[in-house]
C-alpha cells in the first residue's frame, strides 16, 4: 500500500504545504531521511537545519515552526498527538483477531467479536471480554472479570486472582479472608506485561475507561482507578486505594491501604503515599509530601 503525504493530511483534516510525497515510514528527528515522516513540537536551530537538509521529507508541526521549514509540512495544533494518530492509522501493524490453539478458554466465558487471545492463556468461565480486545501470551483471567471493548492485556499478566487477605487467629495461625468479589475494567484500558489486578473481597476492583498500566504494576483488592489515570512501571496500589481521574503515578511509587489520590494529581518516582493527595497536587518523597501544583500539559 502506497502512503502519500496527502493521505495523512486528509486523515488529520489539516493542510499540506509543499510537494506531494510517497512515504516509506516514520522516523525520529535524529534518524530522519528521504521519504519519511517526522514531527516537531519544539523548534531548535539544529533540528530545523537537519530537516531542511533533507530533500524529500514530511514534517507534522505547528504553523509558527512551519514557516522555518523548506520541506513538505502538515500544520496542526498538537504535532505529537497528530503524529501518533497517523502512525496508528497508516503504519502500525494490524492484528487479525484469533483465539490461539494453545489457549484455554472455558466454554462458559463470553468473548465478543474480534477478540484476540494469545498462546498459553487461561480464560475462566466467569469472564467477559469486550469487542476488539487483545489478550497477550500466557495471561490468566479468572474469577468474575468483566473487560470492556478495545482493551489490551499484555503477556504474563494476571487478572482476577484472589488477593492477599488473612486474619490472625488466636493461636498465632491465620485464616484466609475469601475474595468473592469481581474485577470491572472499562473500555480502552491497557494493562502492561507482568501486571496483577486482584479481584475484590466482596465488591469490585475497578479500572475505569482509558486507564493505562505500565509493566509490573500491582492493583490490590478493592482499588478504584479513575478515568484516564496513568500508572507507570513497578507502582503498587495497596488494598482499597482510590485513584482519581487523569492521575499520573510515576515508577515504583506505592500508595498505602485506603489511600486517596484526587483528580489530576501527580505522584513522583519512588514516592510512598501515606496521606491523601489533593486535586492537581504534586507529591514526592518517602513519605510523599506536596511540592506544588501539577502543571497543565498540552498533548
Amino acid at each position: 500500500m502506497t502512503i502519500r503525504a496527502s493521505d495523512i493530511a486528509k486523515f488529520l483534516n489539516a493542510p499540506l504545504k509543499g510537494p506531494e510525497l510517497e512515504l516509506r515510514g516514520p522516523k525520529s528527528l535524529v534518524s530522519a531521511d528521504r521519504n519519511t515522516v517526522v514531527f516537531m513540537s519544539k523548534a531548535t536551530d539544529v533540528a530545523i537545519d537537519r530537516i531542511n537538509g533533507i530533500e524529500a521529507i514530511l514534517c507534522i508541526t505547528t504553523n509558527p515552526i512551519s514557516d522555518r521549514l523548506s520541506c513538505s509540512v502538515i500544520t496542526v495544533e498538537a504535532p505529537r498527538l497528530a503524529f501518533s494518530q497517523s502512525l496508528n492509522e497508516f503504519f502500525a501493524p494490524k492484528l487479525t483477531a484469533m483465539i490461539d490453539a494453545n489457549a484455554t478458554v472455558d466454554s462458559a466465558a463470553r468473548l465478543s467479536k474480534n477478540v484476540t487471545v494469545g498462546p498459553g492463556c487461561h480464560i475462566g468461565p466467569d469472564v467477559r471480554i469486550g469487542e476488539g480486545s487483545v489478550i497477550g501470551s500466557n495471561v490468566v483471567i479468572s474469577g468474575k472479570v468483566d473487560i470492556g471493548a478495545n482493551c489490551i492485556v499484555k503477556s504474563n499478566s494476571t487478572v482476577g486472582e484472589p488477593g492477599f487477605g488473612f486474619i490472625r487467629t488466636g493461636d498465632g495461625q491465620s485464616e484466609r479472608f475469601p475474595h468473592l468479589g469481581c474485577v470491572e475494567i472499562g473500555d480502552f484500558v491497557e494493562i502492561g506485561a507482568n501486571c496483577t489486578v486482584v479481584r475484590a473481597t466482596l465488591d469490585a476492583t475497578i479500572l475505569e475507561p482509558y486507564v493505562k498500566l505500565d509493566d509490573h504494576v500491582h492493583i490490590a483488592h478493592n482499588c478504584h482507578v479513575g478515568y484516564g489515570a496513568f500508572i507507570a512501571a513497578g507502582a503498587i496500589l495497596s488494598g482499597s486505594v482510590t485513584i482519581g481521574k487523569n492521575v499520573w503515578i510515576a515508577p515504583n511509587a506505592t500508595i498505602i491501604d485506603y489511600g486517596v489520590v484526587d483528580d489530576d494529581a501527580f505522584v513522583g518516582i519512588g514516592s510512598v503515599v501515606t496521606k491523601p493527595v489533593a486535586k492537581s497536587a504534586r507529591v514526592f518523597g518517602v513519605p510523599a509530601r506536596p511540592i506544588g501544583a501539577r502543571p497543565r500539559r498540552k498533548p
